[in-house]
């Protein structure tokens, strides 16, 4: 890993090792925040839900889920990344995480992951038992505050609108919680290769 953006990333970050607990009583869960690079730009790949799913129909989330019994959180992340984008364990680089988010609604701790997935990218292969399919949204759009739109109503939420899909709730929390560092290393670790479009 050469990059001085990534290697901001982990100087930034909390080990994957050392990040922290669970809150207490909680469900304990983990995703991942995929870098990777398209066309010239970083890019982060997201899940979509399938409309017919009881739980969460149509959701735009980050690749994660449960933290099963026996396994750590960052074992989680790579298991969850494997099953539901088919990125082989082992392929992704770790560079650190986040602070742990609790959703009240479902009683989960979730624990963001930020990882590398090196060159070259396979296309992402969903599981169509739980997912419709994945987005690759560039991270410029990600961290670029007038991208994002607050809706209307009584009851407002930032959203991120993308082909026909929408990034909010809990998902939106996790980008927003890790926005700031992420920009800072972007700023920290700009190299000629970098587009401009990321400032």
């Amino acid at each position: 890993m050469n990059d001085r953006f990534l290697l901001q990333i982990e100087h930034l970050f909390k080990p994957v090792d050392g990040w922290g607990e669970f809150r207490k009583g909680a469900r304990h869960a983990a995703v991942t925040f995929v870098l990777y690079r398209a066309a010239g730009r970083w890019t982060v790949p997201f899940v979509r839900r399938r409309a017919d799913l009881r739980d969460h129909p149509g959701q735009v989330a980050l690749p994660g889920g449960g933290v099963e019994e026996g396994e750590s959180a960052w074992q989680a992340a790579q298991r969850e990344v494997a099953e539901e984008i088919g990125v082989p364990v082992g392929r992704l680089e770790p560079l650190g995480a986040g602070d742990p988010i609790y959703a009240a609604v479902t009683n989960f701790s979730v624990v963001p992951f930020i990882a590398h997935l090196p060159d070259p990218v396979e296309s992402f292969v969903h599981d169509p038992r739980e997912l419709e399919g994945v987005l690759a949204i560039p991270l410029d759009r990600l961290l670029d505050d007038a991208e994002w739109q607050v809706s209307d109503g009584t009851w407002r939420f930032r959203y991120l609108a993308h082909e026909r899909s929408v990034v909010w709730g809990l998902t939106e929390r996790i980008v927003y919680g890790l926005a700031p560092r992420l920009r800072q290393a972007l700023a920290a670790g700009r190299t000629t290769d970098l587009p401009a479009a990321e400032s």
